[in-house]
C-alpha cells in the first residue's frame, strides 16, 4: 500500500533533525539587514563586517544594496571580498581567512551563491583555527564556533545559506573538498525576493536544477528520516510548478520567490538526510573540467536515477505525485518511471543539456576513468541507495558523458 500512496518505509526512523538557522524572508528583507542584527542579542554589537561576494553580484548592484543597508549605522564595513571565483579554491579561501583577521572582522555576510557561501564558511575556519582546508575536510572537523554568518543567497539552488557543509576546490590535486560540521550553519539566513530579481533565465534553470537534485537525493538516500522526506517532497512540487515560470520572468516575482522557498526547504532537506551518487559525480566533473555545480548536477541526474531506480521504486513513485506527473490507474513502477521522465522533461524544456560532452567534456575513456576515480572517493557516494562496483560506476558515469 506505500507504493499507492507514495508512503515508503522510513530508513532512519531513529534520527536527530537539526536547524539553527534562523531563516527571514520577504522583499526588501536586506535593506532593513540592522534592524535583524539589532533584534539579536548575540549578533547587535557584532559591528565589524566581512562582506564577502564575487563580481557578478556586485555588477549587478547587489552589493550596493548591502553597503546602503550599513549606512549610517554603528556597523562598518571594514572588508569586501568582492572576486570569489565560480569555484572556490582551497588558496582563494586561505588568503580570505588572513583578510578576517587582519579587519578583525567579527561578523560575516555572505552574498551570492554556493561558490561565496562555502568559501566564506571555510574562510571563517581558518580564520579561528589556522591550518589548510584539507585539514578539516570530512565530517566533524571542525574543532569549534566560528564567527557567525549572515547568508544572502542571490540564486534559487544551493541552499548553502541553511547547511552544515561547505565543499571548495584543491586545484593541486584536482578534486573538491567536502567540510561538514554544525559548525557550519550560519548564523542567519535572508531570503529576499530582490537578490533574485536580476538572475539570468540559465541560471534560475542551473540553479533550480541544483535545488531539485538535492530535494530528489535527499528524499530516496539511505539515511532518509521524515522532517527531511517532507521538506524534500515540498521543495520538488514547488520546483516542478515554478522553474519554468522563474526563467521566464525577471524581477522580484512569486515563482522565483518560491525557488527560494525551494531551494532552501531541498537544502534543510539534505543537511539531515545526505545528498548521493549525482553530486559525488557532479563534484568530480567539477573538479576535474570546472563544469557549474548545478549544471553538472542536472546533466547526472536522470542518469543516477535511473541507476538507483530498483532500489528506490516507491520513493520515485512519490517524487512523481509531487510533480504531478502519477496518472491515476496506473501502477507504482509507472509512477516512478515517469518521475525520471518528468525530470527529464522538465531539462529540455529549461534548455539543459542531455551529456557532459555537450558542455566540453570529452566523452572518451581516459575522462569516464578520472571522474569514475574521483566519484569513488566522494563521501556523498556512501549515501547512495545503491552502491556499485567500480565498473558500474564506470558505465553510470560513461552513460553521463
Amino acid at each position: 500500500m506505500g507504493f499507492i500512496t507514495g508512503n515508503p518505509p522510513l530508513t532512519r526512523p531513529d534520527a536527530t533533525f537539526a536547524m539553527p538557522t534562523e531563516i527571514k524572508y520577504g522583499v526588501g528583507k536586506v535593506g532593513n539587514l540592522t534592524i535583524e542584527l539589532q533584534l539579536a542579542p548575540d549578533l547587535a554589537e557584532r559591528t565589524r563586517i566581512a562582506v564577502f561576494t564575487d563580481a557578478g553580484v556586485a555588477a549587478a548592484g547587489l552589493l550596493d544594496v548591502v553597503r546602503q543597508a550599513f549606512a549610517d549605522s554603528d556597523y562598518a564595513i571594514v572588508a569586501v571580498i568582492d572576486d570569489t571565483p565560480p569555484e572556490s579554491d582551497a588558496e582563494f579561501v586561505k588568503r580570505a581567512a588572513a583578510q578576517l583577521n587582519e579587519q578583525e572582522a567579527s561578523l560575516i555576510v555572505a552574498l551570492g551563491g554556493g561558490s561565496v557561501m562555502d568559501t566564506s564558511k571555510i574562510a571563517a575556519v581558518i580564520a579561528a583555527y589556522g591550518g589548510e582546508a584539507g585539514e578539516y575536510e570530512g565530517g566533524f572537523m571542525v574543532p569549534g564556533p566560528i564567527t557567525p554568518i549572515i547568508a544572502i543567497p542571490t540564486t534559487v539552488g544551493t541552499g548553502s545559506e541553511v547547511t552544515l557543509a561547505a565543499v571548495v576546490k584543491d586545484q593541486a590535486r584536482r578534486r573538491k573538498l567536502t567540510i561538514a560540521s554544525p559548525f557550519l550553519f550560519p548564523r542567519m539566513a535572508i531570503l529576499d525576493p530582490n537578490m533574485v530579481a536580476t538572475l539570468p533565465a540559465k541560471l534560475v534553470a542551473w540553479t533550480g536544477f541544483d535545488a531539485l537534485t538535492h530535494a530528489i537525493e535527499a528524499y530516496s538516500c539511505v539515511e532518509r528520516e521524515p522532517i527531511s522526506a517532507a521538506l524534500a517532497l515540498g521543495a520538488i512540487e514547488l520546483i516542478a510548478n515554478n522553474l519554468e515560470a522563474a526563467m521566464r520572468e525577471p524581477g522580484p516575482t512569486e515563482a522565483r520567490a518560491k525557488m527560494q522557498y525551494a531551494a532552501t526547504m531541498a537544502a534543510m532537506a539534505f543537511s539531515n538526510s545526505p545528498v548521493g551518487a549525482v553530486h559525488a559525480i557532479a563534484h568530480s566533473v567539477g573538479a576535474l573540467f570546472g563544469v557549474h555545480h548545478g549544471l553538472s548536477n542536472a546533466i547526472a541526474l536522470p542518469f543516477v536515477m535511473e541507476f538507483n531506480l530498483p532500489a528506490v521504486a516507491p520513493h520515485y513513485a512519490a517524487i512523481a505525485r509531487a510533480m504531478g506527473v502519477a496518472e491515476d490507474g496506473t501502477s507504482a513502477e509507472a509512477w516512478a518511471e515517469a518521475a525520471i521522465e518528468a525530470v527529464r522533461a522538465l531539462k529540455q524544456r529549461c534548455g539543459v543539456p542531455t551529456q557532459y560532452r555537450e558542455v566540453g567534456v570529452p566523452p572518451d575513456a581516459d575522462t569516464a576513468a578520472a571522474v569514475t576515480d574521483l566519484t569513488l572517493e566522494d563521501i556523498c557516494l556512501s549515501f547512495n541507495p545503491v552502491k556499485g562496483e567500480r565498473e558500474e560506476i564506470l558505465a553510470l558515469v560513461t552513460r553521463a558523458l
